[in-house]
């Protein structure tokens, strides 16, 4: 487990090099440019990179720039979440949330909160939902709304790099 976490400070450290290295004077950080940067650098769906892991790499480097952090309330503003949206995918919540993956899933377990992988429009993705609620009521009410999220977003989760015709 700590070997994982040293690899993963390592890959942060690093993800946080590359995107303030690519920081020019004109330039706001943002969380678009921010993806834009991982998804040019190789953070891409083609390189193999599940709809997960892509999350949470971008998550670690805005909590690194304190983009879209909570900290002290991290628990308040996940209950404001859960009122808006009783159930979400992971991704809706990352897009909103890049407080640390342990403390949000530890503040929805309390909240009697459950993680299912669940397949959505043809993808495997990760869905909370109270637990309480049975897979397919959980399908519905996605299946309901509008994905939370705006198009940059869902472009850096789907990217595939230009191919080179040599």
């Amino acid at each position: 487990m700590q070997g994982s976490a040293f690899i993963e400070k390592k890959l942060t450290a690093a993800l946080v090099r590359i995107v303030k290295h690519n920081l020019s004077e004109g330039d706001e950080l943002s969380a678009h440019f921010i993806e834009k940067v991982l998804n040019n650098f190789g953070i891409s769906r083609a390189s193999g990179i599940s709809v997960y892991h892509m999350l949470e790499a971008r998550a670690l480097v805005l909590y690194e720039f304190g983009i879209d952090r909570y900290n002290a309330e991290l628990r308040e503003a996940l209950i404001y979440f859960i009122a808006d949206y009783p159930v979400f995918r992971w991704s809706e919540l990352r897009y909103c949330f890049s407080d640390p993956e342990q403390e949000v899933a530890s503040i929805l377990h309390e909240l009697k909160y459950c993680c299912r992988e669940l397949d959505l429009d043809g993808e495997r993705e990760y869905v909370w939902s109270s637990r309480w609620l049975w897979e397919r009521t959980v399908k519905k009410r996605l299946a309901r709304r509008t994905r939370i999220g705006d198009p940059a977003f869902f472009e850096f989760l789907n990217y595939q790099p230009e191919s080179k015709n040599t």
